[in-house]
């Protein structure tokens, strides 16, 4: 349940920036659209955690960081071929990219010290 109250703040305040500071900060008209695709893509690494069994704990972590990595890969290269201003979409997406990544480790270090 921590991590579900986590995750939405998390979100939460990402959009917030996003709306409150759009014209300050230069966010990319696509950040709203890198948000969601982020915060989805957390919901179901959360749920093939909760699928996998107790035993495979470890290495589904590690399973996750590499499906984050090679989805994320994907979904820029999509967005990189659709949007303009690249460049700042980039920077913005790395950054969302590094705090939900920082996210992750830390509920898979306390999943791991459960152990």
């Amino acid at each position: 349940m921590k991590k579900w109250l986590t995750l939405i703040t998390l979100v939460g305040l990402a959009w917030l920036i996003g709306y409150a500071f759009e014209n300050e900060l230069g966010i990319h008209p696509s950040y709203n659209l890198m948000v969601a695709f982020f915060a989805i893509q957390t919901f179901v690494l959360f749920r093939i955690d909760q699928w996998a069994p107790q035993e495979w704990k470890t290495q589904v972590s590690l399973v996750k960081m590499v499906l984050r990595l090679l989805s994320s890969l994907i979904f820029l290269t999509v967005l990189i071929f659709s949007q303009q201003d690249v460049y700042n979409m980039v920077i913005q997406f790395i950054i969302l990219y590094l705090i939900f990544m920082i996210f992750e480790i830390v509920e898979a270090l306390t999943n791991l010290r459960e152990n």
